[in-house]
C-alpha cells in the first residue's frame, strides 16, 4: 500500500465514538413512552358488554412491547453496544449543529399545533412545510407553501371525506368540499 492509499484508508476508517450517548437517551425515552402507554391504557373504560379481549388489551400489548424494547436497547447500550457511525459522502460529520434551523423547525411544529383549530389543518400544514423547507435551505417559500397546501388539502380530503377522521379544514375548505 503506498502513502496516498494509507492516508485514504486512515480517513475512511471509522473513528471511535465518544461523548454523550444519544442511543441511551433514545432508549430511555422509548421506555418512558412504554410506561406512559401502560399507565394511560389503565384509564380506558371497559364496557359491561366486554366478555373477551377488552379495549385495554392492545394498548397494554403496545405499551408492554414499547417498554420492553426500550429496556432491552438501554441494556445493550450500557453494555457497550453502539450503532454504526453515520457514514455518507454528502454529510460532514465535523460540521456543528445548525441551531437556528433546529429552532425554526421546533417553532414551526409548535405553531402548527396551535394553528390547526384556528386556520384548519391544510393551511397549518402548508405553513409548517414552508417554514421547515426554508430552515433546511429552500431558496424560496412560495413553492414549498404551495406544495404543502396541495398535499395538505389532498390528505385532508382523504382523511375527512373517505376515512371519516375529524380534521379541521378551516372555513374555506369546509365550504368548498361541503358538496362531497
Amino acid at each position: 500500500m503506498n502513502e496516498s492509499e494509507e492516508s485514504v484508508a486512515a480517513e475512511v476508517a471509522p473513528q471511535p465514538r465518544t461523548g454523550f450517548p444519544g442511543e441511551l437517551v433514545g432508549a430511555v425515552l422509548l421506555a418512558a413512552l412504554g410506561v406512559y402507554l401502560l399507565v394511560d391504557a389503565g384509564a380506558i373504560a371497559i364496557p359491561n358488554s366486554s366478555n373477551t379481549i377488552g379495549p385495554r388489551f392492545f394498548p397494554y400489548a403496545v405499551g408492554g412491547l414499547t417498554l420492553a424494547t426500550g429496556a432491552l436497547l438501554a441494556i445493550r447500550v450500557l453494555r457497550g453496544d453502539r450503532g454504526p457511525a453515520d457514514d455518507s459522502e454528502d454529510v460532514d460529520l465535523t460540521a456543528p449543529t445548525d441551531w437556528r434551523a433546529v429552532a425554526v423547525i421546533a417553532v414551526a411544529f409548535a405553531a402548527h399545533a396551535l394553528l390547526i383549530n384556528v386556520v384548519g389543518w391544510p393551511l397549518a400544514v402548508a405553513l409548517m412545510f414552508a417554514a421547515v423547507a426554508w430552515a433546511l435551505g429552500a431558496v424560496g417559500v412560495v413553492r414549498p407553501f404551495l406544495v404543502g397546501l396541495v398535499v395538505g388539502c389532498v390528505v385532508w380530503i382523504v382523511f375527512v371525506k373517505a376515512l371519516s377522521v375529524a380534521l379541521p379544514g378551516g372555513v374555506v375548505l369546509e365550504f368548498l368540499t361541503s358538496w362531497f
